[in-house]
């Protein structure tokens, strides 16, 4: 056995010498000239060294996919590459050694084209098909046209909006109620919440400016600056300012600001009703529906985490109609 995997590993290095030797670029040039802009090694440690940094990079909930196989397609590069050749969104088992999230998690290796000039840097992704969202059962689906569809498979809800039952209440039971953690895609297409009736109007899914013409990459990919950008995956100005040429901060023209304060009047309103005790965490019992659906989106624009940057017109429409009919 071992003779034959040192076999293999030779017969390996021998195809690599070979694919490297033949290699042409674009008009003949030679192929390594194009590998080399990304796979050097300053340009490898400087994406590595980013990516520690990150959220995905610590890997500090990959402990859940070891345990539930449920958790396993976002917790753990082995799940998610399984859920992606399945289909399916759960693994067919635990796994017992999960790892986290890591490079080949999003990037296959395989490139389409090595045709850097024409085609540009294409960085072959695992995924970039349109991602059905679980809230709607898969009917409904998410498509940025670029690669934040890879992040849209992980960064959706799981939870839809309550329901109400046949005397219009609904009953929370667990103070994890909620849509999950990182719903970030329906907020950014502008679906998802629980549309309460108000007198804001809520925008046409897909019409949010981030949704269009930015998605997930541009602005938490951007260029590096300070402990930011790049493989961080944590928002700059500097990401900002090729559509907001003026930006000084990320709270561009006090859209943070006013969500923050939006998101606090919720809070308070929800306390005065009981549906939050002191500590701002979920009191589990059985509500009106429109209470649940009020806690719904306080808890999920919270844990959207841009304060209304992923789509401001859509997020603040959410909060004054939730805001006026729990008052």
């Amino acid at each position: 056995m071992k003779r034959s995997i040192r076999n293999l590993s030779g017969l390996a290095a021998i195809l690599a010498i070979f694919m490297f030797a033949s290699c042409e670029g674009p008009a003949g040039e030679d192929g390594n000239d194009s590998c080399v802009e990304c796979h050097n090694s300053t340009n490898m440690s400087l994406k590595s060294t980013q990516y520690e940094t990150s959220g995905h990079g610590i890997g500090a909930y990959v402990g859940y996919a070891g345990g539930r196989n449920t958790c396993a397609k976002c917790h753990s590069n082995e799940g998610f590459l399984e859920t992606q050749h399945t289909g399916r969104d759960t693994t067919a088992t635990t796994i017992a050694i999960p790892t986290r999230i890591g490079c080949e998690t999003c990037h296959s290796g395989n490139h389409e084209s090595f045709d850097a000039e024409n085609d540009g840097l294409d960085y072959k992704l695992t995924t970039k098909k349109a991602v059905p969202l679980l809230i709607f059962n898969g009917e409904k689906s998410v498509d940025f046209g670029t690669s934040s569809n890879l992040c849209a498979n992980c960064h959706q809800p799981r939870t839809g909006a309550p329901v109400a039952d046949a005397d219009g209440n609904f009953k929370i039971t667990s103070t994890h109620y909620g849509p999950h953690h990182g719903p970030q895609a329906t907020y950014l297409e502008g679906v998802g919440a629980a549309e309460i009736a108000g007198s804001v109007a809520y925008p046409a899914p897909h019409t949010g400016a981030h949704a269009m013409t930015a998605g997930c990459v541009a602005c938490h990919m951007g260029p590096a600056e300070g402990e930011g950008g790049g493989h961080t995956f944590t928002p700059t100005v500097a990401s900002c300012t090729a559509c907001h040429t003026d930006a000084t901060k990320l709270d561009i023209n006090g859209v943070q600001t006013e969500v923050e304060a939006l998101l606090e009047e919720l809070a308070t309103a929800l306390k005065a009703k009981g549906v939050l005790d002191a500590d701002g965490v979920v009191v589990p019992a059985v509500y009106s529906a429109d209470l649940a659906k009020a806690f719904y989106n306080y808890i999920g624009i919270e844990e959207d985490r841009s304060l209304g940057v992923h789509n401001p017109a859509y997020i603040k429409a959410v909060l004054k109609n939730t805001i006026a009919k729990v008052k």
